[in-house]
Order: structure tokens, then C-alpha cells, then sequence
């Protein structure tokens, strides 16, 4: 839709990356704020600091990383543009499989719950992820295939990533507001019930990979090679899922009434 917002001073500012870190802003802002409420009980406020900075920059070259090997050809030809990260190319699920084994790590060393800080992290990355895909949409990244539906949208804007004139489906969208029912839910259902460690881990990854593998059928760009006719995103949905389930049973996640 609008890929650039404006151009100041020979500098210009893109609508993915301001939105991108509006959704790191909000989500280090509500874990803050979580923290604050208990007194930085679980995890120290330098501690949290570091954690948090980490895990981002940790989960960057995931999301970098495994998008250039779903296209490693073209990569293998054009190393240098591995590093180009501003041409665009991330995948999620690298940045969140990274990011995930950094905190473990992290959290291992420090002797601080695991899964209290899974807990903690989990509504504030659907809450970032939420921006995120605002600013796919604005960059028309991660667009969607043809349709006849009301509610499709046209691209038209030179600059954006997505084919132009064609009504097509807003994936962007849909995986942005389903992410922001998932906050909302691990945000304040938990609040009316009392839930064992591990609950609010186990709704975001059973949550996030129903939402992502449905996203995925109506998608309409390149995402790289196929797995069995999946997506890569929708093979590692299917990991998520099963993941789910093994947390599921290793922990109780059961929840209740206060």
C-alpha cells in the first residue's frame, strides 16, 4: 500500500521497519510493565534488559537465515546479498526457532523458570507480531493469491512488493488481527483464571501454527521450496503443533477459576 512514508533529509523512512519497531516497542513496553507489577520477582530488570535485547538480535538472523535457505540458489550466485537484509526477505519461524534457544539457554544459565519466561514472552510476541504483518501489508510483502472475495485488496502503489492490479487476498491481515486475538486472549484470560506454569506457553504455539498454516493456503508469493506440498512455514507449523503437545504433556497447564 504505502511502502515508504516519506524521504527526510536523504534519509528514508519505510512503513515495514517503523512498524516493526513499533511492535518491538510494545512488546518490550508490556513485558516491562508485567515486571514492574511483581517487583522483577522472576527476572531482574538488567537481566530482562539483556534477555530481551539478545533474543531479538538472535532471532533477526534466524528470520534472515532461514529465508536464504529456502532460496539458497539464488544466494549461492549473489552471497553479498545475504546481507542485504533491507531488500527484504525474513521468515518468521527462523527468527522465532533462534530466538527460542537463545532464551532457554539464556534462562539455563541464569537459573531462572523456563517456562515462566516463555509465559511472559509469548502475549508479547503476538502483540509484536501483530505490527509486523501491519507492516507486511504495507509493504505488500507477503501477499496473498487471486480472489473474487469482498474484502480484497489491490495493490497499485510502485514500490510495494505485491502484484499490482490484481485483487487478491490480505494475508497480511489476516495472520496481523488473528495475532491480536491471541494476545488479547494470553493476555487476560489468564488473569480470571489461576493456570499453571506453561499454559500461556502452550495456547501461543497450538494458537500460532493453527493460525499460520491457514494463513499459508492463501498465500500467493514465493516461500521458497515445498515439503511434501507444504510451505516451509506451514512444515514448521506442523513442528510447532506436535511441539505443543509434548509441552502439553510434560507440564500442567490446566487452569483455575481464582
Amino acid at each position: 500500500m504505502y511502502p515508504i512514508i516519506c524521504n527526510f533529509a536523504g534519509i528514508t523512512i519505510y512503513s515495514y521497519g517503523l512498524l516493526v519497531a513499533i511492535g518491538l516497542f510494545s512488546a518490550f513496553l508490556y513485558i516491562s510493565q508485567t515486571l514492574k507489577k511483581t517487583k522483577y520477582a522472576l527476572i531482574s530488570q538488567e537481566n530482562f534488559h539483556t534477555l530481551f535485547f539478545f533474543t531479538v538480535i538472535f532471532g533477526a538472523i534466524g528470520a534472515r537465515l532461514l529465508y536464504v535457505i529456502t532460496d539458497f540458489t539464488y544466494y549461492f550466485s549473489y552471497p553479498l546479498e545475504v546481507f542485504q537484509i533491507w531488500k527484504g526477505g525474513i521468515v518468521y519461524y527462523g527468527g522465532f526457532a533462534l530466538g527460542f534457544l537463545f532464551i532457554a539457554a539464556y534462562v539455563c544459565i541464569k537459573k531462572i523458570s523456563f517456562l515462566k519466561i516463555c509465559d511472559l514472552f509469548a502475549p508479547a510476541l503476538a502483540l509484536g507480531h501483530f505490527f509486523g504483518r501491519l507492516g507486511c501489508f504495507f509493504a505488500g510483502c507477503c501477499y496473498g493469491k487471486e480472489t473474487k472475495v469482498p474484502w480484497s485488496v489491490v495493490f497499485t502503489n510502485a514500490n510495494a512488493l505485491a502484484v499490482k492490479g490484481s485483487h487478491i487476498h490480505p494475508t497480511q491481515l489476516y495472520e496481523s488481527f488473528a495475532n491480536f486475538l491471541l494476545f488479547l486472549f494470553l493476555w487476560l484470560y489468564p488473569k480470571k483464571k489461576k493456570c499453571h506454569d506453561g499454559f500461556v506457553l502452550v495456547v501461543y504455539l497450538f494458537s500460532y501454527a493453527a493460525i499460520r498454516f491457514t494463513v499459508e493456503t492463501f498465500r500467493g508469493d514465493f516461500r521458497g521450496i515445498k515439503i511434501a506440498s507444504f510451505s516451509i512455514s506451514q512444515a514448521a507449523s506442523v513442528v510447532l503443533f506436535i511441539a505443543a503437545i509434548f509441552v502439553m504433556r510434560k507440564v500442567r497447564v490446566l487452569c483455575k477459576k481464582n
